[in-house]
């Protein structure tokens, strides 16, 4: 897993479905489609400093109600849900790299909570994105800066009250000519579709879309599809994006924090967004996609912009550096 991707783009904007102007919501770290017959449309988890409960929300994004978790996590950063409709709570985040383990919370239909906690086999990580297989084996993707995060892997489904060590299955990488806008090189959150047919990360700019081919039935398989070539979802205008679902028809939803003193957040869609993956996403060389800012650009002028670009990238990697501690979450 690595190497240099050159990823397509899909340049087609969000779309803005309701902000969540609730002062509860502040700190949105996670983000799922509610389930079939427990009202709501969104569920959304806050991260460090706050309580794991998660919200309910309609789809004006209002909070109408909320499922509390009883044994509360350090830093949630992210949500997902389990085939049998489960609730699985990332207790990941470790802004300062000083845990000894990390904990995934899972919240039944019927309120029962488990918690078990894993060890990385090299140190400890900050991490925000957790990715759920058919097979219960969390696949977890480390938050580090400069576009390159390791990929850790379960070697067991996640039992009940146990703990179990954590496999360095491989790493991620943010191709290069993205990471030139701020914080586009450290992965906030994680997703796999429901028909298990893509997996996505994102990052603060943007998401990754990623063919499954065989599914996502096993870890492996999660792991197989982030070795592939992504698609590239811009997400424009969310400040701190740090969560990533997907609804049923396979619309991609984002949102995240509002930072202190500004704009609610708002909750973006991406509607067909696992069609814009095919099978050309995994071929080692696919065809460049015009990017409309250049478009028409003689060859000199062109290679300028990649010049351009590439030292933009150095100082968004020193600016993301500079305001690391300011983005705790």
């Amino acid at each position: 897993m690595g190497g240099l991707l050159v990823p397509g783009v899909a340049w087609a904007g969000p779309q803005e479905r309701c902000t969540l102007d609730d002062p509860r919501l502040a700190e949105t770290s996670g983000l799922v489609v509610a389930a079939d017959g427990l009202g709501g449309a969104y569920e959304v988890v806050n991260d460090s400093g706050n309580p794991s409960t998660v919200y309910r929300l309609d789809d004006t994004c209002a909070v109408d109600g909320e499922i509390e978790v009883p044994r509360q996590g350090r830093d949630v950063e992210d949500l997902a849900r389990g085939p049998d409709g489960t609730l699985w709570l990332a207790d990941v985040g470790d802004n300062d790299r000083q845990r000894s383990t990390v904990a995934i919370l899972r919240v039944s239909p019927a309120g029962e909570e488990t918690v078990t906690r894993f060890t990385y086999p090299d140190g400890a990580h900050d991490a925000e994105s957790l990715l759920v297989p058919g097979d219960g084996r969390p696949v977890i993707v480390t938050k580090d800066l400069g576009g390159r995060s390791g990929v850790y892997v379960a070697d067991a489904p996640a039992g009940d009250g146990d703990r179990g060590t954590l496999r360095r299955a491989g790493e991620v990488v943010v191709p290069g000519e993205a990471i030139t806008s701020l914080g586009a090189g450290s992965y906030t959150g994680g997703a796999i579709s429901a028909d298990g047919r893509v997996v996505a990360l994102r990052t603060y700019a943007d998401a990754w879309l990623y063919l499954a081919p065989g599914g996502s039935a096993t870890a492996d398989d999660v792991v197989a599809a982030l070795a592939g070539m992504p698609v590239r979802v811009p997400l424009p205008g969310e400040v701190q994006g740090e969560a990533l679902a997907f609804a049923p028809d396979g619309t991609l939803l984002a949102t995240g924090e509002t930072p202190e003193g500004g704009p609610p957040a708002p909750l973006h869609a991406v509607p067909g967004a696992t069609g814009l993956v095919g099978s050309s996403a995994t071929s080692p060389a696919p065809a460049p996609v015009a990017d409309p800012d250049r478009a028409g650009l003689p060859e000199p002028l062109a290679t300028i912009g990649v010049v351009l670009a590439v030292a933009a990238g150095v100082f968004a990697l020193v600016a993301v550096v500079a305001v690391a501690r300011r983005r705790r979450g």
